[in-house]
């Protein structure tokens, strides 16, 4: 019994040597987390908003009789695309051409008769300083001229009215653009002031754009703004911005101008991609690389095998990118996918890069 009981104290005492003889065993290093790896790049991003509008045209003349007359011809009609100096309707001018005719022939007898007074003044002149002539005879002749000059005077002005209005039945067009009515018939007869064409101006159109009124004060004079129709898109910029909202809807009205290069029609609806902020040479991430910590908005940059935690400040998003405004600098490398599990120091495995 003593034996057996040795034999088993010598059995542990022997394996307790070996044991505590034994190298303790390696603490495995934290494992990796698989990320993707994106940079940090210098761009310029936009702040973008959308707002309804509709194409004006910015001069729509109304044409309109400036004599009284018979129309004699109409040359356009509705629709048709005229140009600036095109003839567009003809007056009948018969009763201008004889006034014109009349006119002209007083104005050569007014000479005439001034030429002759002209002579008698002179020899009255004559005369008199001989006192072969009255003061009073001299006086006549001398006030008759004068009142053949100032009739003279006034023929001449009844002349170029004469010829004004004869011009004037003669109708064109003062600009490029569109003959939107027609108001008037060949046989009609009209006086001053009567409507005989609107034409809309189309080559230099007007987008009036309405602003909610929570944009009111992102509004500018010089905005840029891309406007879409159908498929196309022209830019042009904010020229008018009027003063106060609209009652009725607290849209704020402002007008940009641009060229018309689509062929696109007055009175028609469209789209504007108005621009409100731009910021060239901006450092921009992928938004789904930010992550949001108890500091505030983070991402990770990686070092080696490792990351370091950084708080960011962000600006413009324009897509998928963000602007970050501090923080980071373009060309940096940060973890795209997988941000969200990581710590400060964390240990990484790029599995791919975003970029």
């Amino acid at each position: 019994m003593n034996l057996l009981f040795l034999s088993s104290a010598w059995l542990l005492l022997s394996l307790s040597t070996l044991v505590s003889a034994a190298p303790p065993k390696a603490i495995p290093p934290p494992q990796a987390t698989p990320v993707t790896m994106t940079r940090a790049v210098q761009t310029t991003m936009i702040s973008t908003t959308m707002v309804r509008g509709e194409v004006e045209s910015p001069s729509t003349p109304h044409i309109a009789a400036k004599v009284s007359a018979e129309v004699d011809s109409i040359k356009v009609d509705e629709g048709m695309q005229v140009q600036s100096g095109q003839l567009l309707a003809t007056l009948d001018d018969e009763t201008f051409k004889i006034s014109e005719e009349i006119t002209s022939a007083e104005i050569q007898r007014l000479q005439i008769l001034i030429e002759n007074q002209q002579r008698i003044l002179k020899r009255n002149k004559e005369l008199f300083s001989k006192s072969l002539a009255s003061q009073s005879a001299l006086d006549d002749a001398l006030t008759a001229l004068k009142q053949s000059q100032a009739e003279l005077i006034g023929t001449r002005a009844r002349l170029k009215e004469v010829r004004y209005q004869l011009s004037h039945t003669r109708v064109t067009s003062p600009v490029d653009g569109i003959i939107q009515q027609r108001t008037v018939s060949r046989g009609d007869y009209v006086k001053p002031g009567t409507l005989l064409f609107q034409i809309a101006s189309t080559d230099s159109l007007r987008a009036r754009l309405y602003f909610p009124e929570t944009l009111a004060a992102s509004v500018h004079l010089g905005m840029k703004v891309e406007l879409i129709q159908g498929g196309k898109t022209v830019t042009g910029k904010v020229t008018h911005i009027r003063p106060m909202l609209e009652d009725s809807n607290r849209a704020l009205h402002s007008l940009a101008d641009f060229q018309n290069e689509g062929n696109w029609k007055p009175g028609s609806s469209i789209i504007a991609r108005v621009i409100l902020n731009e910021h060239t040479q901006a450092v921009a991430v992928p938004e789904k690389a930010l992550v949001r910590r108890p500091a505030g908005m983070v991402l990770y940059r990686i070092k080696g095998d490792a990351v370091t935690e950084q708080v960011v400040t962000t600006g413009l998003k324009q897509g998928d990118l963000i602007e970050v405004t501090s923080g980071v600098s373009a060309g940096d490398s940060i973890v795209l996918d997988g941000a969200s599990w990581l710590t400060d120091g964390a240990r990484v495995e790029i599995q791919e890069s975003g970029q």
